[in-house]
């Protein structure tokens, strides 16, 4: 159990922070929690599995192949597997991403 995840990762300037919470949860597939500084990016990027996307505060644009979303406090976004998608905070963000495992 976690009682307060926005105080488990910290922001650090000009800087993206992760942190998993895969372990803490007791779950084998990947549960992330990043810190974006305002303006930071991830570029585009594929995964092979399903990702849940949940911003916790701040806002986030999210590239999903060619069409942009922006997600705010509480929004909460599926990405599908092997789709390209980009993340750029457009003010300080934390974001919880939930990898789901590959359906058979």
């Amino acid at each position: 159990m976690i009682d307060n995840i926005l105080d488990l990762i910290t922001y650090h300037e000009g800087q993206i922070a992760s942190r998993s919470l895969s372990k803490k949860l007791g779950l084998s597939n990947p549960v992330l929690l990043f810190a974006f500084d305002k303006g930071e990016s991830i570029s585009s990027e594929k995964s092979s599995c399903d990702k849940v996307i949940q911003v916790l505060n701040g806002r986030l644009e999210v590239t999903l192949e060619e069409q942009s979303f922006l997600l705010e406090a509480n929004s909460l976004m599926a990405i599908p597997s092997e789709k390209p998608h980009t993340f750029l905070a457009r003010e300080r963000s934390k974001v919880l991403q939930i990898e789901l495992p590959a359906g058979d």
